[in-house]
């Protein structure tokens, strides 16, 4: 887990109780272990090295899944705006829809 010390404390307050997707500059990596940790398996974890990022981001809106960007630089890929800045569409009655790059993906609002 995290050390105990009062900023790692509410550090975490903060990730689990945000409104907002949060960012953590994180170079030791207590925090992403402490992330695996506390989600397991559920976890879908991408960084934009990887081959075919895009379609596991697409995945874990559409299935409402958890999702950790890792080892992002000084600026996220364009692409993933519509994403943090949560612009979902309702269509119908239950159905949300966020676009991402020209196209439309069901929003799971179990995502995050």
């Amino acid at each position: 887990g995290l050390p105990a010390d009062r900023v790692s404390v509410e550090n975490a307050a903060v990730v689990t109780s945000c409104a907002r997707w949060p960012l953590m500059i994180d170079p030791q990596l207590q925090g992403v272990k402490w992330i695996k940790q506390r989600v397991g398996e559920e976890l879908q974890i991408v960084q934009f090295t990887h081959d075919r990022w895009l379609n596991k981001v697409t995945f874990a809106i559409t299935m409402g899944k958890l999702l950790l960007l890792e080892a992002v630089g000084q600026e996220l890929e364009a692409i993933l705006e519509p994403v943090l800045a949560r612009a979902t569409v309702r269509r119908g009655r239950n159905q949300l829809i966020i676009k991402i790059g020209g196209e439309e993906f069901d929003y799971d609002t179990n995502f995050q």
